[in-house]
């Protein structure tokens, strides 16, 4: 994390947004901390829960290239999952060696309970600002992510000297 300036300090604006930018993140701590202690699920373990949810069927190589972790990580997180009811894992009817994700019932239910709560809860922390504040966040944001997803591809690129098919997508 970054250390705060003296006051006399001069500071850059990459410095001051990057220390703004983890000030907010850091509001979502309760909530992350609430759903570690009612399901035991990780920021990884939710995030891989909503991307299925986002996309049934989604594969295990999708989901690596989306969670930006290897595939062997992602299929230690799909057991884990899986033995604690979230999610099933059913053979692919298009590709007999692959699998579909599904979600479970139990799976369903947090995943709606959790984008319920980010969205009321983030809604709150946005009410005081103006349509020309949120305008502007919203293009400063957009800008980040698609500079986040320009570097995934290249990392992913040097990683194995392929272009994942998410990579695709994602740039276009």
């Amino acid at each position: 994390m970054l250390t705060p300036p003296s006051p006399d300090q001069a500071v850059s604006p990459l410095e001051a947004a990057m220390a703004e930018f983890f000030k907010a993140s850091a509001l979502m701590e309760p909530l992350r901390l609430r759903i570690w202690d009612t399901e035991g699920l990780t920021v990884t373990q939710l995030r891989l829960l909503m991307l299925v949810s986002d996309a049934p069927g989604i594969s295990n190589a999708e989901l690596a290239d989306r969670l930006y972790i290897t595939r062997p990580s992602v299929s230690a997180l799909l057991e884990r999952l899986e033995r604690g009811g979230f999610l099933r894992r059913d053979i692919s009817p298009t590709d007999r060696r692959g699998i579909c994700i599904k979600l479970e019932d139990r799976g369903l239910r947090v995943c709606s309970q959790v984008s319920n709560e980010v969205r009321d809860y983030t809604a709150g922390l946005m009410k005081d600002l103006s349509e020309g504040d949120l305008a502007e966040l919203q293009r400063a944001l957009a800008k980040m992510v698609e500079a986040g997803e320009r570097r995934r591809l290249l990392d992913l690129q040097s990683e194995d000297g392929r272009v994942h098919e998410f990579a695709h997508a994602s740039a276009r």
